[in-house]
């Protein structure tokens, strides 16, 4: 790289007076003498015993000023974009000198800058010090999944019934471009579920958040990062995803962008519709009073429709100033018609009987975000100072019917009931977040930040039974109304000691809550607590290069319940099954701490441990001598959960690689009613093997034994994924097509514990797809540095 860089050096002399400090002055520049701004340039001493290094950022006009201590050789180096790198030994004789480094821009044409798209694929899998990257844009099994699907084959991510965890640990929370969804329950599966691969860059696993990010999230962060593009003038795409589930139904998913990019205004747009159908089955069997025994078979067919809606425009006031406004739209509807068969069996066969219901749910919501992001650099070294603010209004109405018949042994009614719910809920979120991260100039960064959020939330509950006509009953119905405020501070600091990175930091997180629910049981909650939250990352490079290294992490993190769990609604899965909110939930808190190392650059081990008191976890209430059953989150008691991850990517030969994740884990969990140890493991393969002429094909495979999940032991579960990717057109008409749960693998049997009452459970979904994309770039070209649109509200997103 460095030979391949032409530098004219020029040196003139100013002054002939000899003095013991030297002033340097300079210039960094392209042939044509269009300047390099933001350019890092660094003087280390070469004939001193001090290993001293003094370094200057070039201003927006490639200059840059700075005094040195003694005269004497030094090694100059220049980076611009933090990655190009030039040296050159310079002796540096008189008290005043002034310096040109001359670097020709054609040469810069096809380099790696920080913060540029390039053409040369990534792998799918990049680990850095604080995350782990899962690049999906050019991954051919990729095509036609949903976000929930990728999270399912990303490394140390469990999905379970809408439910996810990394490395075993529940309550992670998810975040689009750094902004956290006001979205919870069914109302994020749904989102999830119709936010497509073909609008996904990549996804980044964040195990242990630091301080600066929001407490929230006792099991990490996803944070999904959309495309995006930047370039001068118009472009953008259209195409579409069809999938078809083997056997069932079938997805498709048409989508459009377009970008617009003149001096300092970018305008961007985006819209994408979603029509997707897919199956459902449920099979249960527990034991009933009396000594009966209890069967259940349900089937769900599910239709999600789904208009999604994304603008922003960006003006930079100057090159250092930055304003950005952005508005988020989804429109959705999901119809459920659930039909369930029961039968319950008796020692004494005239004592049997069978019940048959359907159960329909229905519901829409609009969900809106406007968000205001206003940034400011205080100095060259790119000190920045950012106010967020965002509006979050989310509508929600929805109903279900409970219709359903029990037959008795001699094949006589013995009861036919019909009655609906509904359940309208509007939730109105405000947050307001502003930081300043400074930068010294030796390297180290400190970081503080204020943020306040207030949310309130309205939840009725309508119930009505139909006897010849509609009738209420004004005896269940009920409202609860829901209030919250948080109020955050933090302070994070980034430095080096004795030659070990460190990164300290604390956040305080002040919570307010109140709920009041108004009804027949009319009763009131409030829950005021204060919290710290310490983190702390050590890192310790064996090598100069720094391809070897050591790392220790510690954090403490909050998972709150989500405002959908808090509602105390009842939606009725069969006549025997009920699922239900909890508005005495409390929130959990985790103290997790890992220490991991990294070899040659790619071989990663990791040791974890994690603490979890007051566990809320989706807990299914059955008791022998109750014939109801209840699904319900609650305050399960506690978690322990150790694992054990080694991560290695293998060439094969030049054209064939792949990424390979094993994880061990020790689940246990112990509560008043249940108390579940289990030893398992999850093996995660990602194969890469490109074809020549435009092809490429991806295989990804997963395997589990058994997954241990509140109080749910789950037996093997695994999948194999096959896609291949063509380009057409000098790259600007991607075909893509997929096939994914191959051998029809990834579904599951578990058994469920509580109060010494066993629940097995089958699981089927639609799951085994073949999906094909073709997507239309009619603009392409090199992707330039991007502002990206903060967000304040990165915690309330994830609780709707």
């Amino acid at each position: 790289m460095i030979k391949l860089i032409t530098i004219s050096l020029t040196t003139i002399f100013i002054n002939s007076f000899s003095f013991a400090q030297s002033a340097v002055t300079g210039k960094v520049s392209d042939q044509y003498g269009a300047p390099f701004h933001y350019a890092t340039v660094s003087f280390q001493a070469l004939k001193t015993k001090k290993d001293t290094i003094i370094e200057k950022i070039t201003d927006e006009y490639g200059n840059f000023d700075l005094a040195l201590t003694e005269k004497g050789l030094y090694l100059v180096s220049i980076h611009v974009e933090n990655v190009l790198k030039i040296q050159r030994k310079i002796e540096i004789k008189e008290s005043k000198e002034t310096l040109e480094f001359i670097i020709p821009k054609s040469l810069l044409t096809n380099q790696i800058l920080n913060e540029v798209t390039v053409s040369k694929g990534k792998p799918m899998i990049q680990r850095k010090i604080d995350r782990l990257v899962m690049n999906v844009a050019q991954t051919a099994n990729a095509v036609g999944k949903s976000a929930l699907d990728l999270f399912k084959i990303a490394p140390g991510v469990f999905v379970n019934n809408g439910q996810i965890s990394i490395n075993g640990i529940m309550g992670t929370r998810i975040l689009v471009d750094g902004k956290s969804l006001n979205l919870a329950g069914n109302d994020l599966k749904n989102y999830l579920q119709t936010l497509r691969s073909n609008d996904i860059q990549s996804i980044e696993i964040i195990a242990h958040p630091s301080a600066e990010f929001d407490a929230e999230g006792s099991g990490g962060i996803i944070n999904i990062i959309l495309k995006k593009h930047n370039i001068q003038g118009i472009n953008g795409h259209v195409g579409n995803d069809y999938a078809l589930g083997l056997g069932k139904y079938a997805t498709y998913n048409p989508y459009t962008a377009l970008n617009y990019r003149k001096g300092k205004i970018g305008l961007m747009t985006s819209y994408s519709y979603t029509h997707a159908k897919s199956y459902e089955e449920l099979k249960q069997q527990r034991n009933f009073p009396n000594l009966g025994t209890y069967n259940q078979a349900t089937e769900n067919t599910q239709t999600n429709r789904n208009n999604r809606i994304r603008a922003a425009a960006t003006y930079d006031i100057s090159g250092r100033e930055f304003l950005g406004f952005s508005y988020t739209g989804q429109y959705s509807r999901f119809i459920g018609p659930s039909l369930a068969h029961s039968t319950i069996n008796y020692p004494d066969p005239t004592k049997n009987m069978t019940s048959s219901g359907r159960f329909p749910s229905e519901s829409k919501s609009n969900y809106q975000n406007f968000g205001l992001n206003y940034s400011i650099e205080t100095d060259i070294l790119h000190s920045k100072f950012t106010i967020v603010a965002d509006y979050t209004l989310n509508q929600r109405t929805g109903n279900s019917v409970s219709n359903s018949t029990d037959i008795d042994a001699s094949g006589h009614i013995i009861a036919d009931t019909l009655f609906r719910l509904a359940y309208p809920s509007t939730a109105k979120i405000f947050t307001a977040d502003a930081k300043y991260n400074w930068i010294a100039k030796t390297g180290s960064n400190l970081s503080v930040g204020l943020k306040a959020t207030a949310t309130d939330i309205m939840n009725t509950n309508n119930y009505e039974v139909f006897q010849q006509d509609w009738l209420p009953i004004p005896t269940l119905d009920f409202q609860f109304d829901y209030q919250e405020r948080i109020y955050a501070t933090y302070a994070n600091y980034t430095g080096k000691w004795a030659k070990i990175d460190y990164q300290l930091g604390l956040r305080a997180e002040k919570s307010d809550v109140h709920g009041q629910l108004l009804g027949n049981q009319n009763a009131s909650l409030s829950q005021n607590y204060f919290n710290w939250f310490p983190s702390i990352f050590l890192k310790k490079n064996l090598n100069t290069q720094g391809s070897n290294y050591l790392s220790l992490s510690y954090n403490s993190r909050i998972r709150r319940p989500s405002y959908f769990d808090l509602n105390p609604y009842k939606y009725y899965i069969d006549n025997y099954s009920v699922q239900t909110g909890n508005p005495h939930l409390k929130p959990q808190f985790t103290n997790s701490v890992e220490m991991g190392g990294l070899w040659k650059e790619k071989y990663y081990t990791a040791l974890s441990y994690s603490h979890t008191k007051n566990a809320i976890a989706q807990i299914i209430r059955n008791n022998v001598e109750d014939e109801l059953l209840t699904v319900i989150k609650d305050n399960a008691g506690t978690n322990k959960i150790w694992t054990v991850t080694l991560s290695a990517p293998v060439s094969w030969v030049s054209w064939w690689t792949s990424t390979n994740t094993l994880l061990f884990t020790h689940t246990h969990s112990t509560s008043p009613y249940f108390n579940l140890q289990k030893a398992s493991f999850v093996l995660q393969t990602d194969q890469e093997i490109s074809c020549g002429k435009g092809y490429s094909i991806n295989l990804n495979a997963f395997y589990t034994p058994q997954m241990l999940l509140g109080n749910i032991i789950t037996k093997a579960i695994g999948t194999v994924d096959l896609g291949i990717q063509k380009k057409f057109l000098k790259d600007q008409l991607i075909a893509k097509a997929n096939v994914s749960d191959i051998f029809y693998t990834n579904n599951y049997k578990a058994t469920s514990y509580f109060n010494n009452t066993k629940i097995w459970i089958s699981h089927k979904e639609q799951s085994r797809v073949s999906s094909l994309s073709l997507i239309y770039n009619f603009k392409t070209g090199s992707a330039f540095k991007t502002k990206r649109i903060e967000s304040s509200n990165m915690e309330e997103k994830g609780r709707l």
